[in-house]
């Protein structure tokens, strides 16, 4: 089946459970599984983003569970066989039963029960946050702050930068120092050993003095050029670690080549992703970790919420995974690609799915499950890059206030990650320091004691 008319047999399914349950335009079929309504009415069971749906075959019977009420799902029997599921809310117990695929319809709505599903669009802030009121908390907050006009502390944050900046030079000065520091102890290595070199010139002139055996195997033996490495010219500059992005952990379910879905997850890293299992173990059968260099394409799949990996060449099966957080997985992999090798997997749609944005910083947010707990979905900033899009309908000075603080507060968290750079640099550089000086007080040691015994020994001569 082709991306087209796979996307043309899920648009018929998505206009009849749009037009029977009067569902909005956001509301698209996932997945529809046959089953039995309390194991008695035959008809499918339409999965969308938000809500479970149930149309008879024969009849109107009807039914809808929105995701939200669910307060407990799990797996039962029909008639002694294990093929049913049993949803409970608040008002009612709901079960389905006769799946042909019952395993893989509970993982799916499994997932999207605990994760569920957001598109985030940085320039439709006043749309995002009316539908589905995810954010309704936060605009109440954001409207009795209106009321009360409350004054915006910019003092604080402003005083915590300069902080911040004053210790990043200094951090920087104590660098600049250790690289001066090091030119030195390199220059007192090399002139011990240059002590070193002399020493073994004056054990052989000793030698002739001392006896005439001496002095004939001298004359017979020339002096060997000294064997000691010469020393170079080290460029002893301090150069801070760049500042990694902490891995990104996203849930998903991972699409196997019998098209079963297995709950799991991706781990983001800044060239690579992997993937866990659903105890958040690396896989052992099978490859589990892939280099963003390997990526050709990532495809957005027709069917809403699946995506595909495909690598050049066909060096590996493509990867396939469905996940709640479709957006974050594609932002984060192109962001990281591009900071990476400069260059993103190309990324491709397939007809009929809406497209998103990405490789946009300011939508960097990890989601964590909040509706399996009864919370809302919650999404948590991975990245500091960006201002708040929260503050829109502020009045004008309140508005300005928090803008500035807020891009304050991610300025001093960009000095705070240079800082912990620069601090693990200068301790790198302190203990390299401590085992050269270590290496050098034995060497020292060494040429006194050398130096002692040839003073014997003159005096043995005089």
């Amino acid at each position: 089946t082709s991306p087209a008319d796979k996307a043309n047999h899920l648009k018929v399914k998505t206009d009849l459970v749009r037009r029977t349950f009067n569902f909005p335009d956001t509301e698209n079929v996932i997945q529809d599984y046959s089953c039995a309504l309390n194991k008695v009415t035959l008809g499918k069971l339409y999965i969308t983003e938000n809500y479970l749906s149930f149309i008879a075959s024969i009849g109107s019977t009807t039914e809808v569970i929105p995701l939200r009420k669910i307060l407990d799902m799990k797996k039962d029997t029909t008639l002694f066989v294990n093929n049913a599921i049993t949803f409970q809310t608040s008002t009612q117990t709901l079960s389905f039963g006769t799946f042909s695929h019952r395993d893989e319809a509970f993982t799916l709505i499994h997932h999207l029960w605990k994760c569920p599903p957001l598109i985030y669009n940085p320039n439709s802030v006043d749309s995002e946050l009316k539908e589905g009121n995810l954010f309704k908390g936060q605009q109440q907050q954001q409207q009795q702050m209106n009321k009360k006009s409350s004054r915006v502390d910019t003092e604080s944050t402003k005083m915590a930068l300069r902080l911040a900046v004053e210790t990043k030079e200094t951090g920087i000065s104590t660098l600049n120092e250790l690289s001066y520091q090091a030119e030195v102890i390199d220059n007192i290595e090399r002139n011990v050993e240059n002590i070193h070199a002399n020493l073994d010139r004056s054990d052989r002139l000793l030698k002739g003095i001392e006896s005439f055996g001496g002095a004939i195997s001298n004359s017979f033996n020339k002096e060997k050029p000294s064997n000691r490495p010469e020393f170079e010219p080290i460029d002893r500059t301090l150069q801070v670690r760049p500042r990694d992005e902490p891995p990104a952990e996203i849930d998903i379910l991972e699409k196997l080549s019998n098209d079963s879905l297995v709950p799991g997850f991706i781990q983001i890293h800044n060239d690579r992703f992997i993937v866990l299992d659903a105890n958040k173990k690396q896989k052992v059968d099978g490859m589990s970790t892939y280099t963003f260099d390997l990526i050709e394409y990532l495809v957005i799949r027709a069917r809403p919420q699946h995506m595909d990996f495909r690598f050049f060449g066909n060096k590996h099966p493509r990867f396939r995974l469905a996940s709640s957080y479709i957006q974050n997985i594609v932002n984060e992999i192109v962001l990281r690609s591009n900071g990476k090798y400069g260059k993103a997997p190309k990324v491709i749609f397939e007809p009929g799915i809406k497209e998103f944005v990405y490789g946009n910083p300011t939508i960097r947010f990890i989601p964590s499950a909040g509706r399996a707990n009864q919370q809302s979905s919650l999404f948590t900033r991975a990245s500091t890059l960006g201002i708040s899009h929260f503050v829109k309908d502020a009045p004008e000075d309140i508005k300005g206030a928090l803008l500035e603080q807020d891009k304050d507060l991610d300025e001093i968290s960009n000095l705070l990650g240079d800082i912990s750079n620069i601090a693990r640099t200068i301790g790198d550089e302190a203990d390299r320091s401590s085992e050269q000086l270590d290496r050098i007080t034995v060497r020292v040691d060494q040429a006194n004691d050398r130096l002692h015994t040839n003073n014997r020994r003159i005096e043995k001569m005089l």
